[in-house]
Formats: structure tokens, C-alpha cells, sequence
């Protein structure tokens, strides 16, 4: 009898043990259901920074260089005109070297000096403190031996008050007899132009014309 009773206790005492447990679980379950679950802070929202892009700098148009025009004649060809001088001038090239660097500027100059590889030429400056109409050049032919030849009148274009300008003169004596011209002399000409310019106008020495044999006398 005894066991049966402390056997009732020992399960009586057992399922209150249970009974006790399991409303301990289920109270802890059901403030662990009832509890609040904590909402999350709202985050400040970061401004989103747009990042702008900064106008393009127009690029400032980029200046074109000046060039200087070029001189029609380099300084260290020709001859520098006297300042202020009255009348004309005249001039002849010191060198080949000067000849050679005129003669390269203009087309004209340089096809007329062709003509000098078989005639005896000349080459002059000339300049006036007047405006020409034409230029006029006076000189003599001389030979081997001294002995005057004849004269030579060269014509030319004319030119603006104190512009130089270059002018050939052209003889027919053949280079191979070893003939000069000298004595130039320059004149600026304002009447009336003459029928051919540039134009090289050579007039024999009469005293040099041969003398005429005598004819026989009929018998």
C-alpha cells in the first residue's frame, strides 16, 4: 500500500513538475511573442551630391602669325640711295657676287643678261630725285687697245622719284675682242618716248670706218 502511495506521490509530484516547466516555456514563449521587435531608426537619407561637370571653356581662336611682306629687293643687293640727293644718280655693281644678286630678282634682268654671254655688256644703277618719264644712258665702246669703237645710247623704262633701277647696256662688239663700256652717263627723260624701249642704239666711230679704195681710172 505504502509503495503504491509514494509511487501516486513520486508521478503526482512528476506531472506537477512537468505542468510547472511547461508554463514557465510557455510564458517565456509568449513574452518572447508579445515583445516588440525593435523597428529599425530611419537612416537621414544622404544627399545625393550631382556632381556637375563646369562648362566647357570656349578655346579663344587661336591668332593666325603676321608675316612680314617680303622686300622686293634684299638691302645687301643694291646700292643705298643717297638721301636728299638733287639730280641723278648713278651707280655700277662692286663684284660679281652684287651682280649676280640683282640680276636674280626680276626675270626680265635675268633673261636680258642672256644677250651678254657672247656681247660685251654693262650694268648700271640710276636713280632721280624726279619722277621719270624714260632713262636715257650715253657711253662709248672701247677696245683691246684703247681705241674708241663707238657710241652706245641705251633706253629704258622710267622710274618713280628715288627708285633705283637697274639697266643694261648692251654693246655688239663679241666678247672675245675684249671691248668695255665707259663713260656712262644717265639722263632722265621726260618727252616724248622713243618707238623702241629698252633698246641698245650703237653708232660706229667714223674716224674706225675703213677708207674707200680709190677706182681705177679707165685708160
Amino acid at each position: 500500500m505504502k509503495l503504491k502511495r509514494i509511487f501516486r506521490v513520486s508521478v503526482a509530484q512528476l506531472c506537477i513538475g512537468v505542468l510547472i516547466i511547461a508554463a514557465t516555456s510557455f510564458v517565456g514563449v509568449s513574452q518572447a511573442s508579445g515583445a516588440k521587435t525593435p523597428s529599425p531608426k530611419p537612416t537621414a537619407k544622404k544627399s545625393q551630391t550631382v556632381n556637375k561637370k563646369a562648362p566647357a571653356k570656349k578655346s579663344a581662336p587661336k591668332k593666325r602669325p603676321r608675316y612680314k611682306p617680303l622686300p622686293t629687293t634684299p638691302p645687301k643687293c643694291l646700292p643705298k640711295v643717297p638721301k636728299n640727293f638733287d639730280g641723278v644718280y648713278i651707280s655700277t655693281p662692286k663684284g660679281d657676287k652684287e651682280l649676280i644678286c640683282v640680276l636674280a630678282q626680276k626675270e626680265t634682268l635675268t633673261s636680258t643678261i642672256q644677250a651678254c654671254q657672247e656681247k660685251v655688256c654693262a650694268v648700271i644703277y640710276v636713280a632721280s630725285s624726279t619722277p621719270c618719264k624714260w632713262w636715257e644712258v650715253q657711253s662709248i665702246v672701247v677696245g683691246k687697245y684703247a681705241d674708241v669703237l663707238g657710241n652706245l645710247q641705251s633706253n629704258a623704262k622710267g622710274s618713280k622719284a628715288g627708285e633705283l633701277k637697274t639697266i643694261i647696256l648692251i654693246s655688239k662688239e663679241p666678247v672675245e675682242d675684249y671691248a668695255e663700256i665707259l663713260n656712262m652717263k644717265a639722263f632722265c627723260r621726260n618727252d616724248a618716248l622713243p618707238e623702241k624701249i629698252p633698246a641698245n642704239i650703237f653708232t660706229p666711230n667714223p674716224e674706225l670706218a675703213p677708207s674707200p679704195t680709190p677706182s681705177t681710172t679707165a685708160s
